[in-house]
């Protein structure tokens, strides 16, 4: 069962039309990834779930600018309100306080985040250092966020998503400027919160990657969706291959994924 819903979505931004019609879901434990060039919509889609984009006129009855989470329809939610009911969103550029110390920035989730409401400082430090061990930020718990690389950032931000105790995170570009090491890394943790149940919608331009780990597929070209399914559905699509993937990207791939 879907716990996000999304039906026929537009956002027109100026005179543009940007996000045409898309509809997608994501079931709870599910990696659901989007994939197309440079200004196909895709952040503006996320942007728009998310409730940072004014949303166009609704029908609820016709299905047409709904987006439902947990069978709730939450257009006119605020942010916070999202938040608060399991959604959380990582974008592209670093959201950490850079001049704050590795710790005290997953403190403020232990300080003022509902789940850990009558929580022991200890659990909490124990369920850090656990997330730490399987990553190399376990020296960083001093260090200004500010001076990590762009992978532990990164990381960083995946773990304080964890603590956060989300149903559903959106990431958008989540592997971009970092190392391959910290993307294996990432990619085993997006694994984790999935059999824990942790519904995942994530858009990247690190195609191979995204499908080595992705349950699902939308394909998004100018602002709508061209195809869906499994990776060989995605492959197998002469408008994705045509029009994104291309000949040469494709003759690397189809032997991993097609035999």
């Amino acid at each position: 069962m879907s716990f996000l819903s999304v039906f026929n979505i537009n956002q027109i931004l100026g005179k543009r039309h940007i996000v045409k019609n898309i509809s997608l879901n994501v079931a709870r434990g599910e990696i659901v990834a989007l994939l197309g060039p440079n200004g196909a919509g895709k952040t503006t889609l996320i942007r728009t779930i998310v409730g940072l984009l004014p949303q166009l006129k609704i029908s609820e009855e016709e299905k047409i600018n709904t987006i439902y989470l947990d069978k709730h329809l939450i257009n006119k939610w605020p942010v916070h309100k999202r938040i608060e009911k399991g959604l959380v969103y990582l974008p592209q550029q670093p959201a950490l306080f850079q001049s704050m110390s590795v710790i005290d920035n997953l403190k403020l989730v232990f300080q003022y985040h509902i789940s850990w409401k009558n929580k022991s400082w200890n659990d909490f430090e124990q369920e850090v250092k656990d997330w730490f061990k399987k990553t190399d930020l376990t020296c960083s718990f001093s260090q200004h966020a500010g001076t990590l690389s762009g992978g532990q950032k990164r990381k960083l931000e995946v773990i304080r998503s964890i603590l956060m105790r989300p149903k559903i995170v959106i990431f958008d570009e989540p592997f971009a400027g970092v190392d391959p090491k910290s993307i294996y890394e990432l990619k085993t943790i997006f694994k984790e919160m999935s059999i824990s149940g942790i519904a995942i919608l994530i858009s990247d331009h690190n195609v191979d990657q995204l499908m080595s780990i992705a349950n699902r597929i939308y394909v998004i070209l100018d602002g709508k969706v061209v195809t869906s399914g499994g990776i060989k559905d995605i492959l197998n699509d002469s408008c994705t291959r045509e029009s994104y993937l291309g000949d040469q990207f494709y003759a690397e791939v189809s032997n991993k994924y097609l035999t």
